[in-house]
């Protein structure tokens, strides 16, 4: 009488056939997919806040440019209805930022957009895709005033740093010496 076979070891070869044959025909539809996810919540390259951005000590917006995000906005919500495309018809009330303040986004107009309450929880601290920045700025030729910068920015230029000098210290409800 015979014994029967045992096995010895792992076959590689086997095993990385049969998986191919498993996911062989789907493959091509897989790395469609992947590359979708990867592109659509891809950031905006030269427009977020670098890898090494240190925090802006003002959190919140407040006082004047809390006023000209909101302002710039018409009152109104900018917030998407579907994803990039049409507007939220809310009253705005409350100033948010574009890049979140948390992933270090600047509490600069630049990086502001006037949200209802509904849309800002929505938002949360997500970092925003590319084809929302691209949205947003094409929401906006629409209903800014005329002459104003309509493009998202999450750097501090020379005016925002004067600006900050020259302000009150909000943090906290303290003032600068």
């Amino acid at each position: 009488m015979s014994e029967p076979a045992v096995p010895t070891g792992l076959d590689v070869e086997e095993l990385l056939d049969g998986v191919l044959t498993a996911v062989g025909p789907v493959a091509p539809w897989l790395i469609v997919a992947a590359v979708c996810v990867i592109v659509l919540r891809f950031p905006m390259l030269g427009r977020g806040p670098g890898m090494v951005a240190s925090r802006d000590p003002w959190r919140r917006f407040q006082g004047g440019p809390r006023r000209l995000v909101i302002y710039r906005a018409a009152g109104r919500c900018e917030g998407g209805l579907l994803w990039f495309w049409g507007r939220c018809s809310r009253a705005a009330t409350e100033a948010d930022h574009v890049y979140p303040h948390s992933r270090g986004g600047p509490t600069v107009p630049s990086n502001g957009q006037a949200l209802c309450h509904r849309c800002n929880r929505a938002k949360a601290a997500t970092r925003p895709a590319w084809w929302y920045i691209r949205g947003l700025e094409r929401r906006r030729r629409a209903y800014f005033p005329a002459g104003s910068d309509v493009r998202v920015s999450a750097s501090m230029s020379t005016g925002d740093r004067a600006m900050r000098l020259a302000a009150p210290d909000l943090r906290r409800g303290t003032r600068r010496r």
